[in-house]
């Protein structure tokens, strides 16, 4: 039965004082909180049906093809909100930053996982990390096999880089697999393998090897020492007295 228009009146008049009093205390409340509850539920069910495959490349094309494009609208709409001033914990929201990096869309991923730090998100329940911790791990691991097959990471690398260097305070294993990387990246052959023998550019070199020195200093057990020795061999041969 379709609604009146005092009805629909005041409905918008409820979820606008449910949107305030989000906005508020940091909690939905109201049809916000009904609307967001409904949501819930049923990415509980869509979940309960992603574990029932058993291949990860059927859980990822259900992410993708599925799930994702069905849930999105409500995340934008979230954060359509959350640009006024009207921020809580959104469950949903925090499922589809982990899905938006399962699924390969490294630019919804990484600024939502942004948006999330600001806005002080809890990670979903199955993480054990915050927000800062997740993205760098997880973008690290996508970087590393990347650079394994001889291809690019730019820009995501770079732009998390420079979050992992200066906002985050990550713990220093953490932080000096980003610098260990960071070094590598400089010094891969065409196969992507870090090969200082195949530079002859000493800028570069000095430059990786710059990276290298701040991870062990960082973690010194990291296992850059062997890099670092063949770099400096290879500074020398291009460089004789």
């Amino acid at each position: 039965m379709a609604l009146s228009p005092g009805m629909r009146h005041k409905q918008q008049v409820l979820a606008q004082l449910g949107a305030a009093q989000a906005a508020t205390t940091g909690q939905a409340t109201g049809l916000v909180a009904n609307s967001l509850h409904l949501q819930l539920i049923a990415l509980e069910q869509d979940m309960a049906r992603l574990k029932t495959l058993a291949r990860m490349s059927d859980k990822v094309a259900m992410k993708r093809d599925e799930l994702f494009p069905k849930y999105r609208p409500y995340v934008d709409k979230y954060l359509e909100l959350a640009a006024l001033g009207t921020v809580y914990q959104n469950a949903l929201f925090q499922r589809l930053i982990v899905w938006a990096f399962d699924i390969g869309d490294l630019e919804t991923a990484i600024n939502w996982a942004l948006l999330a730090i600001e806005q002080n998100q809890r990670t979903p329940g199955n993480i054990k990390r915050d927000w800062a911790h997740f993205t760098a791990d997880t973008v690290l691991g996508w970087a590393e096999e990347q650079a394994a097959l001889g291809h690019g990471v730019e820009p995501w690398f770079s732009r998390v880089f420079d979050k992992v260097r200066g906002d985050w305070r990550l713990n220093e294993q953490a932080t000096a697999k980003w610098y260990k990387l960071a070094g590598c990246l400089l010094l891969r052959d065409k196969d992507g393998v870090p090969r200082p023998s195949a530079l002859a550019d000493n800028a570069t070199l000095e430059q990786a090897d710059h990276w290298l020195a701040l991870a062990e200093k960082t973690h010194s057990k990291i296992g850059v020492g062997t890099l670092r020795h063949k770099i400096a061999m290879r500074l020398r041969a291009l460089n004789p007295e």
